[in-house]
């Protein structure tokens, strides 16, 4: 009898096992975003500031900054199906929202830091009132023209606060960051935890995980709702001009805290920020990412700006290796145009993956070759 019950008992044991492990597994991908968050902050700054890659790791709070900036319009396009092209406006109300307050009226960084990202959410919300509904296109170009209405306001300088086409370059940092051959440090805390680097990721964790949670939530889901279909959404009782109105005050405040953020980085406010080719490269960036998947933007920051970088200092075309070239020729004279060769890169994107991006792209693949691997192993 006990010989007979042990397969049994062996059996259920392993099912029990695999149920828990099942479980483990399934909790662990749920969560799979925040883990993917922590380990870009944690290994984006020795990748980047790697001798074979970039070679300087100043570069990755920048890719931070500009990742919080991107995924903040991505959730006006990517999951609320709006299109912005005046989005550079919030992301100079952070800017010169710092700058203002604690180089003109001498006021604390954080009074600057609130007064910004509030002035974006307000002027968000208010502009969105006014024009959400006007329809895709006209959301678009109204858009665009009321932040080249701003670009032109601070462009002329009213009353001496924003510095014109200078912009303002003293007296812009708080007296907690200090500076030292291009290196910021945080100067309150000792010296293993005073990098400025540590403080964007901080941020950039907080703001992007309370985006995760925001696009999974009840919210989130009616904003998805209204993007693929908004006469449905409509017809089902959703007030889509208030979810709308909501979404693109959101976007702006967080776009806000990313301009925040690059003032700190930069150490000035520039007029350039408020420009329309900083909102075009926005939408090409989250483009070239992905911009139907959370990590999309994040993607497409990462190579966009690896590929500038990389672009414009290469020089040397060594074949067939480096370390041991047969045949060297001098690029420098033609990629001095980085531009078109990321427009070449941009365009193959759109050629191989045009709705998914290099992120939707790669993850397609990886899909493919686990379920081969897991279809042989059974």
């Amino acid at each position: 009898m006990s010989g007979s019950g042990r397969p049994d008992g062996g059996a259920v044991e392993e099912h029990v096992s695999e149920t828990s492990v099942e479980t483990l597994a399934d909790r662990l991908w749920s969560y799979r975003v925040p883990v993917g968050l922590v380990a870009l902050v944690v290994f984006l700054r020795p990748v980047v500031s790697h001798p074979w890659f970039l070679g300087f790791e100043q570069i990755a709070t920048t890719m931070l900054v500009w990742m919080l900036f991107v995924a903040a319009w991505n959730l006006l396009f990517g999951f609320t199906g709006l299109l912005s092209f005046g989005h550079a406006m919030f992301f100079g109300f952070g800017m010169y929202g710092v700058a203002i307050v604690m180089a003109r009226l001498e006021l604390p960084f954080l009074v600057g830091a609130v007064t910004g990202v509030l002035l974006a959410a307000v002027v968000g919300n208010l502009l969105g009132r006014l024009i959400v509904e006007k329809g895709e296109i006209y959301f678009a170009m109204l858009t665009l023209a009321v932040g080249q209405a701003v670009f032109f306001v601070v462009n002329r300088d009213p009353y001496g606060l924003t510095g014109g086409s200078n912009g303002i370059t003293d007296g812009t940092l708080p007296p907690w960051i200090e500076t030292f051959r291009g290196e910021k440090s945080l100067v309150p805390l000792p010296e293993f935890a005073n990098d400025f680097y540590l403080l964007v990721a901080a941020v950039f964790l907080v703001c992007m995980l309370g985006l995760w949670q925001l696009l999974r939530s009840p919210f989130g889901r009616t904003l998805i709702a209204i993007r693929e279909n908004e006469p449905l959404a409509r017809a089902m009782g959703v007030d889509t001009s208030r979810y709308k109105i909501a979404s693109f005050t959101v976007s702006a405040g967080l776009a806000a805290v990313a301009g925040v953020l690059l003032e700190l980085n930069d150490g000035s406010a520039s007029l350039a920020t408020f420009g329309v080719l900083t909102s075009g490269d926005a939408v090409l960036m989250a483009i070239l990412g992905g911009v139907n998947y959370y990590f999309g933007p994040i993607t497409g920051v990462f190579v966009w700006f690896a590929a500038e970088d990389y672009l414009t200092d290469f020089t040397l075309l060594q074949l067939p290796l480096a370390e041991y070239p047969l045949l060297t020729v001098d690029v420098s004279g033609i990629l001095q145009f980085w531009r078109f060769g990321l427009g070449a890169i941009f365009v193959l994107v759109v050629l191989l993956s045009p709705k998914d991006g290099v992120y939707g792209f790669l993850r397609g693949r990886l899909v493919r070759a686990y379920r081969r691997l897991r279809g042989a192993g059974e």
